[in-house]
């Protein structure tokens, strides 16, 4: 000490030698300054070479400090250390500390413990949690669970180690060290379920009933019913209600879900599920049916749609007799119109999905209009002339013409009806075949060609405008053309006559 004195003194003496230079010219001013700088930098320089090394280790971690201090106790108020009670102190004697034994320092870690509503703060060089606690008097129980931290942690836990600070200082690694360690104990309850007919006892330590059953592995579904509610703070000694619900499948418009109902009737399911059923809607089973596990619940949403459809009624064509129209004339005196029937037609849906569609209604919108035809009944007698002479026809047909004789006609000779006609006459030339749709049995006609002949005669091929002429066996001749038929007079009486041929 009496060193640095007389340092001081020295640098006094300096700093008025230099005020009383600052009144000289400026070149010897400054070669006073550059003098007297010297002499501070030699003083400095003597100062920090009377210094010596002390070591301070604390908790581990060793620290360099330079002083003029001689013993420890000294170094220690000049580094502003200051210890708690529960801090450990070992100091080496003088010698020793001028040698480079360290003054070493356990500093005693922080906990501060928070346990039923209270907090305790607790110094302690316990390396773990179960002497923190130990040292703090807090009394642990079996089901607690203890939080370090934040963190879930077993009582065997060891205390995290102090971070060293970004700038390794003796201030900063003693505020590191006694920063403290929150401990947070959460207190265990009993806890009573009676889930349906199963009753479980356990202790939580969760603080709501919907994390204690989480905890204990206890699934509870949406329809479920937990009394008191999944959000309520647990208390020692409660218990817990639990209501299960069965799980049924519902379907309903167009979706299928998978759903858990304390419903007893499918009606009172489908009021929760919010399903009003319309009208003609229905559900399966029926809504008075009781709700078991694993039901299948079907709405079927019942729609009908009406639509009304025409349909055309075919007119009718009638022929009416016109004596101003010659025979084989005709001439329309009236068109035909179709007539409209109407038919209103029910479709049944069931689920969007045609059943079927029926005929609810029918109706004549629009009866139809017969066409009429008129034919001609007027006989007008004409001449034909012949190879023979003229001939008197009163009507003409264009027939197509074939020939035969009775070995050609496909009767068995041995058949009493070989070459027999129709009439039971003898075949031969004379005797044509015809249809008496056409041409009456027993009518004169004469066929270019061929000459006169009598219609005695049908066939199974003679159809409608077809004309068979028979020839003898000597004289056949084949034929197949269309010809003109002329119906030789007298004209037959007015019912014989076929007044409209077939087309």
């Amino acid at each position: 000490m009496r060193r640095c004195k007389k340092l001081l003194a020295g640098y006094d003496r300096i700093r008025a030698l230099l005020s009383a230079l600052g009144v000289l010219c400026p070149p010897r001013k400054v070669l006073a300054i550059g003098v007297i700088g010297g002499l501070v930098a030699l003083l400095g320089s003597v100062y920090w070479a009377t210094q010596h090394a002390v070591v301070l280790e604390i908790n581990g971690l060793r620290f360099v400090h330079r002083t003029h201090a001689r013993s420890p106790w000294q170094v220690l108020r000049e580094a502003r250390i200051s210890l708690r009670p529960e801090d450990r102190l070992y100091l080496p004697d003088e010698e020793g500390m001028r040698r480079g034994t360290p003054i070493r320092m356990d500093i005693a870690r922080v906990g501060l413990i928070v346990y039923d509503g209270s907090a305790t703060r607790v110094r302690t060089h316990a390396p773990d949690l179960a002497g923190l606690i130990r040292d703090s008097g807090v009394i642990i129980f079996p089901h607690d669970r203890l939080y370090m931290m934040g963190a879930e942690v077993s009582p065997e836990a060891r205390l995290p180690n102090p971070e060293p600070p970004q700038r390794l200082e003796v201030a900063a690694w003693l505020a590191a060290i006694r920063r403290p360690i929150h401990i947070t104990v959460r207190r265990a309850v009993p806890l009573k379920v009676q889930d349906g007919a199963v009753t479980t006892t356990f202790y939580t330590t969760a603080r709501t009933v919907g994390e204690a059953l989480y905890e204990r592995g206890l699934v509870i579904y949406l329809g479920d019913r937990v009394s008191p509610s999944l959000e309520a703070e647990l208390a020692p000694g409660q218990s817990v209600f639990i209501e299960r619900s069965k799980p049924v499948v519902l379907s309903a418009d167009g979706l299928r879900r998978a759903l858990r109902t304390r419903a007893e009737r499918v009606a009172e399911l489908l009021s929760e599920e919010g399903i009003t059923l319309g009208p003609k809607d229905y559900a399966l089973p029926d809504p008075r049916s009781a709700i078991s596990r694993d039901l299948r619940v079907s709405v079927v949403r019942v729609h009908d749609e009406y639509y009304t459809q025409e349909v055309s009624i075919p007119f009718n064509t009638r022929w009416e007799p016109d004596p101003s129209l010659e025979i084989d004339q005709k001439r329309v005196a009236r068109e035909g119109r179709e007539g409209a029937r109407r038919q209103r037609i029910r479709i049944h849906y069931e689920n969007g999905r045609e059943l079927y569609r029926t005929e609810e209604e029918e109706w004549v919108a629009r009866e139809p209009l017969d066409r009429i035809i008129h034919y001609g009944t007027k006989i007008v007698l004409r001449t034909v002339e012949t190879p023979s002479g003229p001939l008197t026809y009163w009507r003409k047909v264009r027939m197509l013409a074939t020939s035969y004789s009775a070995s050609t006609a496909g009767v068995s000779p041995s058949s009493p009806w070989y070459g027999r006609t129709r009439l039971g006459w003898q075949a031969g030339k004379g005797i044509v075949a015809v249809d008496p749709r056409v041409v009456n049995l027993g009518q004169a006609v004469y066929v270019p060609g061929y000459g006169v002949g009598v219609a005695a005669d049908t066939g199974g091929a003679i159809k409608g405008r077809r004309i068979d002429l028979c020839y003898d066996e000597d004289n056949l001749k084949f034929w197949y053309r269309w010809v003109d038929v002329y119906l030789l007079t007298p004209v037959p009486p007015s019912e014989k006559i076929i007044w409209r041929m077939p087309e």
